[in-house]
């Protein structure tokens, strides 16, 4: 398989076929030097130690960028100097982001046990700035400062 001659290929398809040709025909049928064993008799025995994922769109976001971020007044965080709108819900909270940083149009807040919580999209400045605050405004408590005993 490393002397492939790519010419021989006319479309992505022909080669995943040449390739799934290699690996079952060649590969998984030799010993591998490093394990001493086929590569096939290996992972039939490690069966039970695999974790399939369930969903194509789990395994995507197995893959995303993660950050923590402090949810802002205003109800946005930062991503890469670009500002994502958060549900007013977590104001002044730190949440778990997951991110494409390839593609900014949308990330995620994963719970800390890697549950998907929200869907977060970019900030629309212009219906952002309608937006009410004073009820995202968490209450301050001052007795502890107050002299009347």
């Amino acid at each position: 398989m490393n002397n492939i001659d790519w010419t021989d290929f006319s479309s992505l398809e022909e080669l995943n076929i040449s390739l799934s040709k290699y690996v079952e025909e060649k590969y998984n049928r030799n010993i591998h030097s490093a394990i001493n064993k086929k590569p096939i008799d290996k992972f039939i025995k490690s069966i039970e130690q695999i974790k399939f994922v369930p969903s194509k769109e789990e395994l995507d976001y197995i893959f995303l960028y993660r950050v923590t971020r402090r949810v802002k007044n205003d109800s946005t965080i930062s991503i890469n100097k670009n500002l994502f709108e958060v549900p007013l819900k977590y104001v002044g909270e730190t949440v778990n982001v997951r991110y494409d940083p390839t593609d900014l149009d949308r990330a995620y807040i994963f719970s800390e046990d890697n549950k998907l919580l929200d869907k977060i999209l970019p900030v629309n400045k212009i219906e952002n700035s309608k937006v009410r605050r004073s009820q995202n405004i968490k209450s301050i408590d001052f007795s502890p400062f107050s002299n009347d005993k």
